[in-house]
């Protein structure tokens, strides 16, 4: 299979309103995409959407900016969600937030306890949250005994007042170095694929940021015209294969075997 054939064979069109966002977004960050997409006309990175159940797994805020300008159809990269290639994990929220502040947060219990015992009830879902900060010391926030749903409900609350220290999210590999620098971090549980799919059917998004794809092979700057997008299905994909094999022809595109580092 050529690489204009590869590229098309993992692109559809499908319709904005078929498609199922899993995460809420961060209202600053939908607004300055909405900014960025108009201005440029374009949707830079397709969707990647589980080919089975329409679930978005990357691009929430892409589908939210489509569905708030009431464009019709949306540049999807459909994957099988199930396979092994695909890896699930999450991203932890960082703040430099000073302890008397952090255990003052409204309506929050804590319980001290060691870092080992953390980890286990906030994988066994009897905490939303472990705040771990820079000295070492570990609290748990409301710990209990918690169903999915309301592990969702109760990390949406204690993020929305962690907010106010303007949260980074940071991936396991970086977390460390972060708390070197003076930083709290909060450790929480990575939800399966099946719970990830099963909330978001059910239109029960997770609080942003809660998942992190690993996706091989991720097609990046498709640049697809937001006009092609207000078209027929038909139409947008003969104007999006049409666009690939000029590119194609021309040798720009590229598939990259390393890690890459992407600067925008």
């Amino acid at each position: 299979m050529g690489m204009l054939e590869e590229i098309l064979s993992k692109l559809e069109i499908r319709e904005t309103q078929s498609l199922y966002d899993h995460e809420q977004v961060i209202t600053k960050s939908l607004i300055k995409l909405k900014e960025g997409m108009l201005n440029i006309g374009q949707l830079v990175d397709p969707l990647i959407v589980d080919k089975k159940t329409g679930v978005v797994l990357d691009g929430n805020h892409r589908l939210n900016v489509l569905k708030i300008i009431e464009c019709p159809l949306a540049a999807c990269q459909v994957v099988d969600y199930q396979s092994n290639e695909i890896k699930v994990s999450t991203w932890y929220p960082t703040a430099k937030i000073a302890k008397e502040n952090l255990l003052k947060l409204d309506s929050v219990r804590y319980e001290k306890v060691d870092e080992k015992t953390g980890r286990e009830a906030v994988e066994n879902l009897r905490a939303p949250f472990m705040a771990v900060l820079p000295d070492g010391e570990c609290y748990l926030f409301n710990p209990g005994k918690y169903k999915i749903k309301e592990m969702v409900e109760e990390q949406r609350y204690l993020l929305s007042l962690v907010d106010q220290y303007a949260p980074s999210y940071l991936p396991i590999e970086e977390i460390e170095s972060r708390k070197k620098e003076g930083y709290s971090v909060f450790y929480r549980r990575t939800y399966t694929k099946d719970e990830i799919i099963k909330l978001a059917l059910e239109h029960s998004p997770l609080p942003p940021k809660s998942t992190r794809h690993l996706i091989p092979w991720r097609i990046i700057r498709l640049n697809m015209k937001l006009g092609w997008l207000n078209s027929d299905k038909e139409t947008a994909y003969n104007e999006m294969k049409n666009m690939l094999e000029k590119r194609a022809y021309n040798w720009n595109v590229r598939k990259y075997y390393e890690p890459v580092i992407v600067i925008y």
